[in-house]
């Protein structure tokens, strides 16, 4: 498939273009010569894109085809590149009716012909899936694994950059995290206070400060003191209080951008905002580079981490924080493959027909995205089950059965069958699963058998759209 998506009309020419393009589609870029790839977390084996460089007529050519994650990044110095999730909804249907078909070619199926079709495709609702992911058991942790924000690059600066995946992702998991420090409990501490007392002293005497402010000004009863109080106020908290107020201006200039869980957003900062109504943000934001985190307040240490994104996000000013005509970015990309693989996640935990389900268990180098147990209804015990989660709008020839040969691989290994040797003996084959996306609500969740491969099922798990 070689079709462009709709380019980005430059309004001022002193800046670089944007190249607008969708997960794993092809453009073609005249004028344009990439000395290298992008990637994911500095990593060379995770390419944002591939890349190559022709010349036609004396004129410099690169086509570029996206690979699974979106963002924003540099690829020239008059060149950026923006990678925003929609989908081919025809290339999920034929992959859904046809997965049975060793001989079914997708792509051909389901080519899309002109600029007018892509600007009709869905586009997958990032702020939508992440307000589910924030819920999980170590959120936080698993979230920085699919992000990836590079600090020490220049800022982006693109006419209209209208999707901002960036600041959704921060501010969802700050507000997930500052509820559970809410319904866990204030932290208190001791925290020091300034104060300029009048006909009475409390701790230590700032002497110069009282000669400069008050002696010199003919204020003689006053002194000024610094003692040590214990309670809510402390450094922790008025930051977080600092970072709440950022955090609020922005939900409440870009309503639009998170209208699919703005309802559930903003009854968390109401039960959030009355909880630090007492507490007065901090004004010199150096202050918390001096706190020193307990470890039995860990969600303390990560609300920190994130909130100290945020306002370096937003350039430490409230008045950015705010979406403008003109957007600055620091260069960032989400794995959505991995997103999609902890949304699967979270709908699994949900779903009482699976149980002891673990993400990512490792054995001797292979790593199985699921392993647990299913409820058949068939079968009508309760039996060991792999799965594997496949994040794929994009399927070549036969490319989806090299998939469900891996994960029959996976069921075979005799660490597996340790796994389960309470359930299963070594004659049994293991059942396996194939989680995919699919836009047909009335198919979702429903379990249904390849008929190419023995004991291997497939599943559809429903993708928000916007």
């Amino acid at each position: 498939m070689n079709l462009q998506p709709q380019k980005s009309k430059t309004l001022n020419s002193a800046l670089p273009k944007l190249i607008r393009l969708y997960e794993h589609w092809e453009h073609t870029e005249e004028f344009l010569e990439i000395e290298k790839s992008l990637y994911f977390k500095k990593d060379n084996r995770c390419s944002v894109f591939q890349y190559e460089n022709t010349k036609e007529n004396d004129v410099e050519k690169c086509k570029i085809k996206a690979n699974y994650y979106i963002g924003v990044g540099t690829v020239s110095n008059n060149h950026h590149i923006f990678v925003s999730p929609k989908i081919n909804n025809k290339l999920l249907e034929s992959i859904q009716e046809n997965l049975d078909d060793i001989d079914v070619d997708h792509t051909a199926k389901a080519k899309i012909e002109s600029k007018e079709e892509v600007n009709s495709l869905p586009e997958v609702d990032v702020v939508k899936m992440l307000s589910e992911i924030v819920k999980l058991p170590n959120a936080t942790k698993e979230i920085s694994e699919l992000l990836d924000i590079d600090w020490d690059a220049p800022e982006i600066e693109a006419e209209h950059l209208d999707n901002d995946y960036l600041s959704p992702f921060l501010v969802l998991q700050f507000i997930h995290l500052m509820k559970k420090i809410v319904k866990k409990g204030l932290k208190k501490s001791y925290y020091t206070v300034e104060e300029n007392l009048n006909s009475r002293i409390k701790g230590k005497i700032l002497i110069p400060k009282t000669i400069k402010l008050n002696h010199l000004k003919n204020r003689v009863t006053n002194t000024f003191c610094k003692y040590q109080e214990f309670g809510f106020n402390s450094i922790e908290n008025r930051f977080l209080k600092k970072v709440l107020e950022f955090v609020n201006n922005y939900l409440s200039i870009n309503k639009e951008l998170l209208s699919s869980v703005n309802s559930e957003i903003r009854n968390s900062i109401n039960y959030i905002s009355s909880a630090f109504e007492l507490i007065s943000p901090l004004e010199n934001i150096k202050e918390i580079k001096s706190v020193k985190h307990n470890k039995f307040y860990k969600e303390y240490k990560e609300a920190i981490h994130l909130g100290e994104l945020i306002l370096k996000n937003f350039s430490y000013s409230i008045t950015k924080s705010n979406t403008t005509a003109r957007k600055k970015t620091p260069p960032y990309w989400i794995d959505m493959s991995r997103l999609f693989e902890l949304y699967a996640y979270k709908r699994l935990l949900e779903n009482k027909a699976y149980r002891k389900i673990k993400y990512h268990w490792k054995t001797f180098g292979n790593e199985v995205d699921f392993i647990g147990f299913y409820n058949n209804p068939e079968k009508n015990n309760e039996i060991p089950i792999i799965i594997d989660a496949k994040y794929k709008l994009h399927y070549e020839n036969s490319k989806e059965h090299q998939d469900m040969r891996q994960v029959a691989g996976y069921a075979r290994l005799k660490k597996v069958y340790h796994h389960f040797s309470d359930k299963v003996k070594n004659s049994d084959i293991i059942d396996c699963l194939i989680i995919y996306p699919t836009l047909n609500k009335e198919t979702e969740l429903q379990i249904s058998e390849i008929k190419a491969y023995q004991n291997i099922y497939k599943m559809g798990i429903c993708l928000p759209i916007k």
